[in-house]
This record gives C-alpha cells, sequence and structure tokens, in this order.
C-alpha cells in the first residue's frame, strides 16, 4: 500500500507540476547590459504599454535607457500560414489597441509555457550559463495552443496554429552592441501533439510594432502623445524606423530613432533571406520576400486600413505594402508616412514580416531572427527646434545605419560573405561548423572608484583590461586607457566626451603616450574596497552641485582577421555620476568663516541652472556639513517646515531631482545635502525669507543661517 501510495503521490506532484509549467503566469523581463532598455514578456509581447503614466515602472524601448525617451507602445509577432490545406489560420501575440495587453483580450492569442529564463556569458553574474550567447540572454516559451487563460477564454481565439515559440534576446554591452538586441524566435509546428497532424503552407512571419518616439514627461497625453511620430522604412536593410518628428518645440528631448529589422532565418537547414538569394536559387529554393507594411491606429481608410480579421491579417503579410505609389495628394507613401507627423498625424502601426515558407510539417521547426535598434541623430540633428527634430535624411540616419550594420556583422560571426554557408576560410575558431555571434571584444572594463574634494575629482582604476583574453584572437591585445567626463548638465542623455588618452608607448598604435603621468608606484587600496588601484587621474575646476558623468575606458589594437580596428569597451558600463562640493567638516565648531554651514543658490531664484521643469524636480544645496547632521528649515516665525537628517557614509540623493536626472552609481561630496524646497507635509515653499539650523550629531553644536526663496 506504502509503494502504492508513493507511485500516486509522485504522479500527483508530476501532474501538477505539469500543470503549473502549461499555465505560467504572466512575467517581464527588460534587457539591461547595453544603452537600450527592452521589455520582453513570457506571453509574446514586446513593450510595456503603460510607461507613458507610469514610467518609473519600468522600460519598454528606451534609448538611452538614462533617459526618459521611449521608442515602443507594444509589440509582438504574427504567425500566418493555411493551415491544413483548408484554412487560413493567423496567431498574433499583440494587435491595434489602446490599452496594450489584457488578459484575455483578443489578439493576445498566446500564452506562456515557462517562467522568464536567463543567461549569461559573465562569469560573475548570478545567471553565469557556458550556453549562452550574450552577456545577457532572456529566453521565454510561449504558445497558441490554449484557448483560455487559467479560466479565462482567450476572446474569438479559435482557430490556433498549434504554434510552439522559443524566443532568446541576445543582449552585449559593448560600445557596438550596447545599442540593440537580437531576438531569435524558433517556431515549431506541434499540432500533431495537441490537435492531430497538420500541415502548414504558405506560411509568413511577421512583427507587428507600434513604434512611438517621444520623451515621456512631455505634459501631453492620450492620442497626442503618439501621433508625432515620423516613419520610414531602409529598403537595402529591411528595417522599418520611427522617430519623433512633431513634438512641440522646446520639449526637451533626445533626437532618436527606434528601428526593427529582420536580419535573417533559417528554414530546412538552409540560410533564408532575400540577401541570400544567388545560393538560394542554386538550390532550387523559393526566395522569399521581407517587406513591411503599415496602418493608422484609428480611423485608417484604403493602404492605411487596420486589419481586423485573420484573411485581413494575412493578407497584410502575403502582399507587398505599396510604399512608393502616389497618393490621392501626389505624394508618395512612403512620403506621407515620413511627414504626417509633423501635423500630428502620424499614428501608424508599423509592421514587417516574411515568407514564404512553402510547407512546415508537423513537427519541423523554421527560425526567425529581428533586431529591435535604437541610436541617436548626430550631433548637428540635435536641438528642440522642431525644424531640426523633423529631418529625416540619410546623413541624420547614419548612427542607426552603422547600429544595424553592427547588428549584422554580430549575427553573421564567421560567415563573413552572409551566405549562411561556412565557406573556405571562414572557420576561425576551428570547429568545422558556421559559428554566429562570433566577434572580436575590445578588454574588460577597468573598475574605477572616484574620490571627491572640492572643486576635484581623483579617478582611480585598476589592472583588469590589461589581462582580458580577445575572444577570437585568444591574445591580450589591450593597448590603452581613455577617460571620459560629461559637461556640466543634469543628467538627461549625458554624453561623455573624451578628455585624455594614455597607451603603451613606442608600438606605433594611437599616440604611444605612455603611463608615467597616470601610473601609481604602488596601488592604492581604500577601507571598504580590497582593489588594487594601479592608476590616477586629477580631473579639477569642477563647480560644486553640479553632476558630471566620469568612465574610464580600456581599448586594445583591432582586428586583423576581422579586419576591424581598435575595439573599445563601453563608457556606459563602469560609468559614474560624481557632485563635487564641500567635503565633510571635521572643524563644524570653528569659528573660522570657511567652515561656516551654508546653502547655495542663496537667495534661490526660480528656477536654478540645474532644475527640472517642475516643482518636484527643485534642488538646492546645504553645505560644509558634518558626517552626521541634522538639518531644520523654519520660517521666521519659527515653525519648523523641514527635518533633514544627513549622513555622509549613506547619503545618496533622496529627492525627486535624482530620480529623474541621475542614476547609480552616485558619488556624493560628503559635506552637502540637496533640498527640494518642499516641507514635510510635501508643500511647496513660497517667496521669503527662512531660517535654517545645523547640528552636529556628534558633538552636539549648532551653526544657523537664513535662506532667502525668490519666485
Amino acid at each position: 500500500m506504502r509503494i502504492i501510495r508513493a507511485g500516486l503521490t509522485a504522479f500527483f506532484l508530476t501532474l501538477f507540476a505539469a500543470n503549473l509549467y502549461a499555465q505560467a503566469s504572466f512575467e517581464r523581463a527588460e534587457t539591461n547590459v547595453g544603452t537600450i532598455g527592452l521589455s520582453i514578456t513570457n506571453y509574446g509581447t514586446i513593450g510595456k504599454p503603460d510607461v507613458r503614466n507610469n514610467p518609473e515602472g519600468g522600460f519598454s524601448m528606451r534609448y538611452p535607457s538614462d533617459s526618459q525617451i521611449e521608442h515602443l507602445f507594444e509589440a509582438g509577432i504574427w504567425i500566418g500560414a493555411l493551415y491544413n490545406n483548408s484554412q487560413l489560420r493567423v496567431s498574433t501575440s499583440s494587435i491595434t489597441t489602446s490599452g496594450g495587453y489584457s488578459r484575455g483580450g483578443a489578439g493576445f492569442e498566446f500564452t506562456a509555457d515557462n517562467i522568464i529564463l536567463r543567461r549569461s556569458s559573465n562569469p560573475d553574474d548570478e545567471f553565469f550559463s557556458a550556453q549562452s550567447v550574450g552577456e545577457q540572454d532572456i529566453i521565454t516559451e510561449f504558445s497558441d495552443r490554449r484557448r483560455d487563460i487559467q479560466g479565462t477564454p482567450i476572446s474569438g481565439h479559435d482557430t490556433p496554429l498549434y504554434a510552439d515559440v522559443r524566443m532568446e534576446s541576445y543582449n552585449w554591452g559593448f560600445p557596438f552592441t550596447e545599442n540593440f538586441s537580437i531576438l531569435k524566435y524558433e517556431i515549431t509546428n506541434n499540432s500533431d501533439q495537441y490537435a492531430g497532424a497538420a500541415t502548414w503552407d504558405s506560411v509568413f512571419v511577421g512583427m507587428y510594432a507600434d513604434l512611438v518616439v517621444r520623451d515621456i514627461t512631455t505634459n501631453e497625453t492620450g492620442g497626442a502623445f503618439f501621433n508625432k511620430n515620423g516613419i520610414g522604412y531602409l529598403d537595402s536593410l529591411y528595417t522599418t524606423y520611427a522617430f519623433d518628428a512633431g513634438s512641440p518645440a522646446g520639449e526637451p528631448a533626445i533626437n532618436t530613432y527606434g528601428a526593427i529589422t529582420l536580419i535573417g532565418a533559417e528554414y530546412r537547414d538552409q540560410f533564408y533571406h532575400p540577401k541570400n538569394a544567388d545560393y538560394l536559387q542554386q538550390q532550387g529554393l523559393n526566395v522569399p520576400q521581407v517587406g513591411p507594411s503599415y496602418w493608422l491606429f484609428s480611423a485608417g481608410t484604403g493602404v492605411f486600413d487596420a486589419p481586423s480579421n485573420d484573411i485581413d491579417r494575412f493578407t497584410r503579410m502575403a502582399e507587398q505594402f505599396p510604399i512608393d505609389s502616389t497618393n490621392a495628394q501626389g505624394e508618395t507613401y512612403r512620403e506621407a508616412l515620413r511627414t504626417d507627423g509633423q501635423d500630428a498625424a502620424g499614428n501608424y502601426i508599423s509592421f514587417l514580416s516574411m515568407g514564404p515558407f512553402p510547407v512546415v510539417e508537423p513537427g519541423e521547426t523554421i527560425t526567425v531572427y529581428f533586431v529591435y535598434s535604437a541610436a541617436r541623430k548626430p550631433e548637428e540633428f540635435q536641438g528642440t527646434i522642431q525644424s531640426i527634430k523633423e529631418i529625416d535624411t540619410e546623413d541624420s540616419r547614419a548612427i542607426l545605419t552603422q547600429t544595424i550594420n553592427s547588428a549584422n556583422r554580430v549575427f553573421q560571426g564567421e560567415d563573413v560573405n552572409d551566405n549562411g554557408v561556412l565557406d573556405p576560410g571562414e572557420d576561425t575558431d576551428g570547429d568545422g561548423q558556421l559559428t554566429r555571434y562570433l566577434f572580436p571584444t575590445p578588454p574588460d572594463n577597468p573598475k574605477v572608484r572616484i574620490q571627491l574634494e572640492e572643486g576635484k575629482a581623483s579617478i582611480y582604476w585598476d589592472r583588469t583590461a590589461e589581462f582580458s583574453v580577445d575572444r577570437v584572437s585568444g591574445e591580450m591585445d589591450f593597448e590603452g586607457y581613455r577617460i571620459y567626463s560629461s559637461q556640466l548638465g543634469d543628467g538627461q542623455g549625458v554624453d561623455p566626451k573624451l578628455i585624455r588618452e594614455f597607451d603603451k608607448p613606442a608600438n606605433q598604435i594611437a599616440f604611444d603616450t605612455g603611463f608615467e603621468e597616470v601610473e601609481l608606484d604602488d596601488p592604492v587600496t581604500f577601507e571598504d574596497d580590497t582593489t588594487e588601484y594601479w592608476y590616477r587621474y586629477e580631473l579639477d575646476g569642477l563647480l560644486s552641485g553640479w553632476q558630471y558623468e566620469i568612465s574610464v575606458t580600456a581599448f586594445d589594437g583591432g582586428s586583423e582577421t576581422f579586419d576591424i580596428g581598435s575595439l573599445e569597451s563601453s563608457t556606459s558600463s563602469n560609468s559614474v555620476r560624481i557632485f563635487p562640493g564641500t567635503p565633510v567638516n571635521e572643524n563644524f565648531g570653528s569659528n573660522a568663516k570657511e567652515y561656516k554651514v551654508g546653502v547655495y543658490p542663496n537667495p534661490y531664484r526660480i528656477k536654478a541652472a540645474w532644475d527640472g521643469s517642475n516643482e518636484d524636480t527643485r534642488k538646492l544645496y546645504f553645505y560644509n556639513l558634518p558626517a552626521r547632521a541634522e538639518v531644520r528649515v523654519y520660517t521666521v516665525a519659527g515653525d519648523i517646515v523641514a527635518e533633514l537628517e544627513h549622513n555622509s557614509a549613506t547619503y545618496n540623493g533622496d529627492i525627486s531631482w535624482f530620480n529623474n536626472f541621475s542614476d547609480d552609481p552616485r558619488v556624493m561630496a560628503g559635506g552637502e545635502h540637496a533640498w527640494d524646497l518642499q516641507s514635510d507635509a510635501n508643500q511647496i515653499l513660497s517667496t521669503g525669507l527662512y531660517l535654517f539650523s545645523v547640528k552636529d550629531l556628534d558633538s552636539g553644536e549648532v551653526q544657523t543661517g537664513k535662506l532667502l526663496i525668490i519666485k
């Protein structure tokens, strides 16, 4: 009896686990190793549709990830086919709807098969795996086979393809990889497991996307937020893209592009893509088509009418969009897509599809690769004037084009001529197989520590980069270091500038400067940090209270094998935000003027140069504070309006300004503390004279002062 019970228990535990696996809950993950933050779910959707109303809740497709510029409402894969030679069926993971994903909502026809899995090629990462492709892999599995979600029917989902999908997102933080994510979709016809074997004929795979490029701090909401887009298509790169073409002049923003590229597919052991046409024809295979389609979010007509059923959706995938045809106004649809956002009429959905895959038998898998990317416009196309924002030319797309080419190059790996075949001379790693995602890497980022003094930052770094090994050549090819610092600014989309470079002498690479100016005779360590720092550079002339972003990169001598010049580690990987100012006041009880506490700017005039655009993002500083202090602000009548607790060992910015305009890690001057001019009851202080006191919590001594606010 005990044996029978044990067997039944094991059976029910297995059944319970299988049921959990079949009913995985909705889960979301974000890419975060580079400068693009892309949201991915295990229900097949991409993006975070509530990001406009909940920007602090996570990224949708944010770039730069430390800015407030989003590039996507929601996206998802579509799969269409003639099912069992009798019925056109299309399964969609996202469609045009104002609220985005909703449980059981029509058009959201995929459900999770598993929790989100993670891998990393970084040995120090908690998800380190020898099977990892990138520095961060995000893996999801979902299917269209279910008609309900834990009892909630999926509206209108009556004709599944019984497609099981495994999606893997590959991400790296190197400078030439940090602003894109490669998405690999393995799509399997599993009809034989769930509903009786059925062949898929004339199969198309598409990516639906509501690309929208806007600064989410704008005051515009609803349709006014989404209708400013310019849309375009790069024919030779198989890329659909969007940009902010019409946001109000003066609106703070970085001018960027958001894009989706279809870079390849695999079908019956062949690389399947139009750029491989000659090879496919030699093998007697058809050449697939890749192309875009577009429709208005609402109220579209003619070619811009939104598809509303499976036949319409399949037609969108199978027929070429007449992008260069002329409309009734005498302009091409391509031109209308590009310019309508200037007049607040650019709320277009972007769609990119590929096919046909002639036949997919039960149990057979096809694989399709997409790239999500974002890029700045070059410096000459930056600015808040609308006439600058709306520019879309080959020159304004230069960095976007470079980004897409980099993604293709990373994807190709050993396949230098991009034909999907390992040709003679291409087997760089010598394993006899075509290896993708094999590319030279820059040296590892050095570890950086910054010590602040008033007006000066001492930048320390270690020798980690000098012992890193290139994954292709197997050599330690370190060449030198570069130091970057941003200009004065509030931190929105900070773009650090190169200020110094040091490299190996006498090898005719770079400037041959040597390291004598920055190399220490002996390494230094710190009380809370056992890292040995071998280099120090002093950056002076810094202004108190302002934010600077500092980083140290390492670069190599390039790769002859891949015909690539010098590669440099990322400026974002070890970047630190610093706020220069007075150090901890160890002479608080002194009568000397230089040790007196104070506040700046004083008087405070709305608004200070570093302030944000609203009352919550004001900022002033108390300075010359002791290590542990209590700061109180009073009205002239003696009423306490605000109390601040300062601890130099832990203080890292505790007001909204830092949440909106800065990022971790931060290094703060130990003797300064920022205040947002709000009372403890969250009331905005009005114009007037205020008193303040600072109490040293260790000695009990008190200093006082006055503060004038002018609005």
